[in-house]
């Protein structure tokens, strides 16, 4: 009998330590759970605390620009300082950007009227400054254009809007103002424009060479040497006329001998006088040259002699 109840009173005793155990476990996990949601409503409220005072700072961040910059009329724009080199006029500058005077200095947006300034195709450099507290500073630099191109009937007519131009990077232009310094640019000859875009490079093998020899020729002092055309249509040989209607040929190889052989012929005129009708510089030997003829350098006229007069007959 005595066994008997110490093995139900072992059996009481382990069911009560399961629910004991089984009880701790519930109230450390109700507490952790509590301790979980006063963290979460913590940082929620921090975030939010934080959200409201970027909030404030922000608005009274932009009320204070507003008052200080944007509304304050010492930075209203007073002074535009404009040097456009050529390229455009100020009325021109001033409906492309919309800087006019009295607007404020903050509201300019300089990188949009830079982009719209070197998107022109006569521009090749754009700079803008904003020098507080009423002051703008614009500085272009535009394309120095070293050829003007015939016409399709070959003639050398400028026509504003519609002649092109092209800078010694083979960028093409049209200007749409007449300028006396594009008149007086070397005329190229020999170039399909079928394919000619305003601010583009013209992609032709043969632009290249020519404005190859343009820059190797322009060291030539132009008192004695000045050209006025350039012709490229023979695929072998260029042709440079200069300003006494001179035509010099040539080649498309070994440039620096050639050139060495017009500075000698170009020596020897100034010493003599004489002047060049033609010359064949790509002749390694013997250079090809022909010379104008004048009075003091042709040969005496020769007059047949008048015919003896017959005797009378007696």
């Amino acid at each position: 009998m005595n066994t008997r109840r110490t093995t139900v009173n072992r059996r009481k005793s382990g069911r009560s330590s399961a629910r004991h155990h089984l009880l701790e476990v519930n109230v450390r996990s109700a507490s952790i759970r509590r301790h979980q949601r006063r963290a979460a409503g913590g940082l929620i409220w921090k975030v939010s605390a934080a959200i409201v005072t970027l909030a404030l700072l922000g608005i009274g961040g932009r009320f204070a620009a507003d008052r200080f910059f944007f509304r304050n009329p010492e930075y209203s724009l007073r002074h535009l300082e404009l040097n456009l080199d050529g390229v455009m006029t100020p009325e021109e500058f001033t409906n492309l950007t919309g800087f006019t005077e009295g607007a404020n200095i903050f509201n300019l947006d300089l990188a949009q009227a830079n982009e719209r300034l070197a998107a022109i195709p006569g521009v090749l450099e754009a700079n803008l400054e904003r020098n507080l507290p009423d002051t703008v500073k614009v500085t272009l630099k535009r394309r120095e254009p070293v050829f003007l191109f015939a016409g399709d009937d070959g003639g050398e007519t400028f026509l504003p809007g519609k002649s092109f131009l092209c800078d010694r990077e083979g960028v093409m232009l049209r200007p749409a103002l007449l300028d006396q310094e594009f008149l007086n640019l070397p005329v190229l000859r020999g170039v399909d424009l079928a394919g000619a875009v305003p601010g583009k490079r013209l992609e032709n093998p043969r632009l290249p060479q020519a404005i190859m020899l343009r820059q190797a020729l322009s060291e030539i002092p132009e008192e004695g040497f000045r050209i006025i055309s350039i012709d490229v249509s023979k695929p072998y040989a260029t042709v440079v006329t200069d300003a006494s209607n001179t035509r010099f040929t040539f080649g498309n190889n070994d440039l620096p001998a050639q050139l060495d052989r017009l500075r000698k012929l170009l020596a020897h005129c100034h010493d003599t006088g004489r002047r060049i009708d033609t010359a064949n510089l790509i002749v390694t030997r013997n250079t090809p040259v022909t010379f104008v003829l004048t009075p003091e350098t042709r040969g005496p006229r020769i007059t047949p002699a008048p015919a003896a007069k017959k005797s009378a007959q007696r």
